[in-house]
């Protein structure tokens, strides 16, 4: 992908009391500013790879519902003489004339099946600018926004609760859940002592003997300058021999997913965001195990995991997780990484014993529908949950 010249600059359609200006731009004219968006991404108050711009361009082609979205962009005045302006933040959102039935006008921020978050980028030591700025621009489009899939406790929801605290503005949790996150112990044996305890421990090594009886075990790490594409065939080529393949859902036959999984293997190598492992024996053509993270600030998303199902009583998926729980324990590594996974993912929260929260929430943008709106939305959804549960009165 081009990187566009520093002289490009934006068409304002807004501009904000905090000196920023908006820009809204269809997906198509995104090329022109990929040096202010690398520059944002990595300097954002939360890192979400999936709106860099090596997966966010890809998604935004990809996806059939990626024509409906928007880019809203924030900029500032450069500093700086005969400098561009500096990109602050980026919004991907999709227009609604409903929200859960009611007929309000909303904006939605977009997240699809392929990304596991949703946070925008905001530049970290604007956070707050930004978010007054966005929400002036939309309080004129909508009454409502909902935050689709952001996590609950980090700088960019902080900077949204005090907006909306400064704003008086209602909001709304309209979902919330939990997931696994690693962070750090002392040492790698001190985590998993206290993930795992011995006897689970001392069951898994046995395992890891008995698969080594198959041949010699070798776990590969990709280079930054080593070829990505191995790892992207061997583990289109791993999913689709499992259950995904049975019931066709491999990603290697369904060629939007596959498209959209390559662009962004290829995309996080080419910028050195790219963290992937096989667990292989030796002299056997394809590995047991693969384990692929996206790059992300200070830390990273567990972004894929395939293994052999065929040997599946020797766990290698679980094996190859041990071996990365030891190398996130050596210099250099993320301080954090979140996994991505389901609430209830049965093997990732039996490793990963710390939590992030996910929600979904729905602001107020400052008329008074919208605020009577999020006010009405709980007791509206207490009553759809009661009436569920309400049995046919007996004849």
């Amino acid at each position: 992908m081009q990187t566009a010249p520093v002289s490009t600059v934006p068409t304002p359609t807004a501009a904000a009391p905090t000196g920023l200006t908006i820009a809204v731009e269809p997906h198509a004219a995104l090329l022109a500013y990929t040096a202010a968006w690398d520059d944002l991404a990595a300097n954002a108050a939360d890192p979400n790879p999936f709106y860099e711009r090596s997966a966010l361009l890809p998604a935004l082609s990809t996806l059939p519902d990626g024509k409906a979205v928007e880019v809203v962009m924030v900029w500032a005045a450069n500093p700086l003489p005969k400098q561009p302006p500096i990109l602050c933040g980026l919004f991907p959102i999709v227009r609604h004339a409903s929200w859960k039935g009611v007929p309000l006008r909303t904006i939605e921020t977009w997240k699809h099946l392929y990304s596991y978050l949703g946070t925008p980028l905001v530049r970290a030591d604007r956070a707050s600018e930004v978010l007054d700025a966005f929400l002036d621009w939309a309080g004129e489009q909508a009454s409502l926004v909902v935050w689709r899939a952001i996590s609950s406790d980090t700088a960019f929801r902080h900077a949204l609760t005090d907006a909306g605290n400064r704003r008086r503005l209602g909001s709304y949790q309209e979902a919330r859940h939990t997931r696994a996150m690693f962070r750090p112990a002392a040492s790698a044996e001190a985590y998993l002592d206290r993930a795992l305890g011995g006897k689970k421990h001392k069951e898994l090594r046995r395992q890891q003997r008995r698969l080594g009886e198959l041949g010699r075990l070798e776990v590969h790490e990709l280079g930054r300058d080593a070829d990505v594409e191995p790892y992207i065939r061997d583990f289109l080529e791993l999913e689709a021999r499992g259950w995904k393949g049975h019931h066709g859902s491999a990603m290697r036959d369904d060629p939007t997913a596959r498209a959209l999984f390559e662009a962004y293997l290829r995309g996080a190598h080419a910028r050195g965001q790219l963290n992937a492992w096989k667990l292989a024996l030796a002299d056997r053509p394809l590995p047991v195990a693969i384990k692929l993270n996206l790059r992300a600030g200070a830390g990273a998303i567990a972004f894929k995991i395939a293994y052999d199902e065929s040997l599946a009583k020797y766990s290698p998926g679980v094996l190859l997780e041990l071996d990365h729980i030891e190398r996130l324990h050596r210099p250099g590594a993320p301080a954090w990484v979140d996994s991505g996974a389901a609430a209830e993912h049965p093997m990732i929260n039996h490793l990963w014993r710390d939590r992030l929260g996910i929600e979904t929430l729905v602001t107020a943008t400052g008329d008074r529908a919208g605020a009577f709106a999020v006010a009405a939305l709980p007791l509206a959804r207490l009553a759809r949950a009661a009436l569920r549960h309400l049995k046919p009165a007996k004849t």
